[in-house]
């Protein structure tokens, strides 16, 4: 299992699918890098580390293209950072020489694999990988302008090569709605020639509504009351990310109306599991996995970043969204900008977050009924995909298909 390792969200979705693997009896390594190596250790999985690919990020958690392409790809970076992950991945695949790789948007994974001829599946939810053409600082130099200009030309090869890489794939899964309610249609036009790889298995979540169900007991347990307008913030991502819009949100939720009430995770692994009050705001610096599903049933709106993952489960559980893309974060704002179209979510940009502008969109979602109704409906669309299921059954008969070409 090689989940990419910034933030959790690919190495949570990848543990919900290991976690059936287990129980099955199949042997896995997880090789991955940064939060995700911190998270998969955490949970007990066999685990050994590659080597860090990250994009650079401001202070206010605004993506950093220029530092990002020195570090990663479009410089020197390429041989210090994405050819020492691509040996790293060898290294480990000789190891545990494995019957099947499981991929979640590792492109120096799908490499190794192909060289060592081992079935590869990928799953991601960004096939067409963007930079932002225009980034948000104001005044850029001269300097940097040429910079943007020339790296969106050069970025057309890039982006060519890195889509030809996850064509190399054996399946090419999308933990998403199928069309006409794709959330990450936007990251995507898949080529049609792998079209014929490619099987949207919907959103991958460890409960769905059903498994879980409202009691007195939860209520109080979280210190909720019943007949408040409830809103679930779940802050997730890289550190500083996390960081600024923690800060941003612990000026403004102390000062909503009464008849609304916070809960805010500030996504913290490390952090204390125990609440902080402040009026009508419940402060958790890291909850466990059970009380986050608990809080997706029981709470009205859920407010996050944009990220696929967030997204998804928000849905799962029918609750319409406030969305607070990073800024500059081409993937997350073509998410939110979906969402949007699809009449589940109401996007608010990180720089115009205040009191003011984040009670206009609790209040726009809560007097216009169509966002719930809306939400709801993804939510019978998810419980009827049974993802992990149908991704165990497709990860059998890939393994199933080696032995047999072997034999």
């Amino acid at each position: 299992m090689a989940p990419c390792g910034i933030g959790l969200g690919h190495v949570t979705r990848t543990k919900s699918i290991a976690k059936k693997l287990l129980e099955n009896g199949d042997e896995i390594v997880f090789s991955t890098y940064l939060d995700g190596l911190k998270y998969s250790r955490a949970m007990g999985f066999n685990t050994v580390a590659s080597h860090p690919i990250l994009f650079k990020v401001a202070n206010d958690g605004t993506v950093d293209f220029r530092q990002t392409s020195a570090r990663s790809g479009l410089t020197l970076g390429f041989h210090r950072y994405v050819l020492k992950q691509i040996v790293s991945e060898i290294t480990n695949m000789k190891q545990f020489k494995p019957d099947l790789v499981f991929s979640d948007s590792r492109a120096s994974s799908v490499i190794a694999a192909r060289l060592l001829r081992i079935p590869i599946i990928l799953m991601l939810n960004q096939f067409k990988v963007e930079i932002i053409r225009t980034p948000s600082k104001k005044n850029m130099s001269l300097l940097d302008r040429l910079f943007f200009f020339i790296a969106n030309i050069f970025w057309v090869f890039i982006r060519t090569l890195i889509g030809g890489i996850w064509g190399q794939s054996n399946l090419i899964l999308i933990p998403d709605f199928p069309n006409p309610n794709t959330i990450c249609i936007e990251n995507l036009a898949i080529p049609r020639r792998y079209l014929s790889k490619v099987k949207y298995v919907g959103p991958i979540v460890d409960l769905v509504p059903n498994d879980l169900q409202v009691t007195q007991n939860i209520l109080e347990k979280l210190n909720l009351s019943k007949s408040k307008l409830k809103i679930y913030a779940a802050i997730s991502g890289p550190k500083v990310e996390r960081q600024y819009l923690t800060n941003q949100l612990l000026e403004v939720l102390p000062d909503m109306p009464e008849d609304l009430q916070f809960v805010l995770s500030c996504g913290d692994p490390s952090g204390n599991r125990n609440p902080t009050i402040i009026n009508n705001l419940i402060k958790y610096e890291w909850l466990n996995e059970k009380t986050q599903y608990e809080l997706l049933k029981i709470t009205d709106i859920i407010m996050c970043r944009s990220g696929h993952g967030s997204i998804t489960k928000a849905l799962t559980f029918g609750k319409p969204l406030i969305l607070i893309p990073t800024p500059d974060h081409t993937e997350q704002n073509l998410n939110a900008k979906r969402a949007v179209q699809l009449g589940v979510a109401v996007m608010l940009e990180q720089k115009k977050l205040t009191t003011r502008t984040l009670l206009n969109a609790i209040t726009e979602i809560s007097k216009n009924k169509q966002f719930k109704k809306k939400a709801e409906d993804f939510s019978k669309l998810a419980q009827n995909l049974s993802s992990i299921n149908t991704i165990e059954g497709l990860i059998a008969e890939t393994k199933l298909k080696r032995i047999t070409v072997s034999n």
